[in-house]
Formats: C-alpha cells, sequence, structure tokens
C-alpha cells in the first residue's frame, strides 16, 4: 500500500494549473487524476473518472479580482473512484500541498476514501462521466478557453502567489 500512498502524494502535490493553451501539459483535476488512474491501474486497481458540477463562487476564499472577471460560474470537476471489494470509494489528488492555505489538501491510506476536491452540485452517471472525460477535442477546449482563458490565467496566478507565500512564510 505504501507504494499506492506515495505515488498519491506525488501526483497530488504537482503544482495544480488549469491548461492555458490547446496541448498544454494539464496539472488539473482531469490530467493529475488521468496520472493516478495511469499508475493505480497498472497497480491492479480498478478505477474509474467520476466528473461532477460545481460552482467557482462556491470557493468563498477566492479573492474578488479574480471572481470578478468573466467566466462560466458553474464548471466540471472530475475525480477518480477505485474498488474496495464490493464498494466504489473516492480518490482526489486535485489541490496541492502548497496551496494549503485555502485549500483542504487531502491524504489518502491507499483504502479510504479522500474528500472531492470541490464541493459537488451534481455528480453524473458513470456514462456521462465517461462522455466527458473523452471530450478533449481542440474545439471544446479552445471554446472554452474564450469564454473562461482570462479568469483561468488569474485563477492559476493567484495559487502561484499562495505557493510563493507559503515558501516565503512556512507555518
Amino acid at each position: 500500500m505504501s507504494q499506492n500512498v506515495e505515488k498519491f502524494k506525488y501526483v497530488r502535490d504537482i503544482p495544480y494549473a488549469i491548461p492555458l493553451t490547446y496541448g498544454e501539459v494539464d496539472h488539473c483535476c482531469s490530467g493529475k487524476n488521468r496520472i493516478l488512474l495511469e499508475f493505480l491501474t497498472s497497480e491492479g486497481f480498478e478505477v474509474r473518472f467520476r466528473v461532477c458540477t460545481f460552482r467557482w463562487s462556491n470557493m468563498n476564499f477566492l479573492p474578488e479580482e479574480v471572481l470578478s472577471l468573466p467566466h462560466e460560474d458553474e464548471s466540471t470537476h472530475a475525480y477518480l473512484e477505485f474498488r474496495h471489494g464490493e464498494e466504489w470509494r473516492v480518490v482526489d489528488a486535485t489541490w496541492d500541498k502548497g496551496i494549503g492555505k485555502c485549500f483542504t489538501i487531502e491524504e489518502w491510506d491507499g483504502v479510504n476514501s479522500t474528500g472531492i476536491a470541490v464541493k459537488p452540485i451534481e455528480i453524473f452517471s458513470l456514462e456521462k462521466s465517461l462522455e466527458i472525460m473523452q471530450d478533449d477535442s481542440r474545439e471544446s477546449i479552445e471554446k472554452d478557453l474564450v469564454i473562461n482563458g482570462t479568469f483561468y490565467k488569474a485563477f492559476n496566478e493567484w495559487l502561484e502567489s499562495l505557493r510563493k507565500e507559503s515558501i516565503d512564510n512556512p507555518s
């Protein structure tokens, strides 16, 4: 189990960042959890994606200068479920330790569920979750970036400032 826990920590602590161009390395929820899925699958786990919706405005700690930028308030979030016996449990490696001042940083013991990184509004069916995860077309990504790109850029920059602050002022 400890190798799986270490891999979870490694993936979790990749600095979260939303890609700002098509083809950029994806270190947001979908990209980070995809890395974890590949590892856990290679270790014999039965793992699947789940997708939910959430509202950026429910993150009441986001600075007004970020939240006030044009964006769609409702967004999707991808996380994983793994089978443990007859039960499906959550594992979500989204937020990295560097942003722990504002975000809940999950720990995983390799057996029990973690929390979901956002407050879900709706959790999609397995079929709909798979459909969403497979839609990584250039057209859909670029359409999203036209609507949300400025917000994503400011969000990424704010996360970087949190990381810098945590390095400059460790607790």
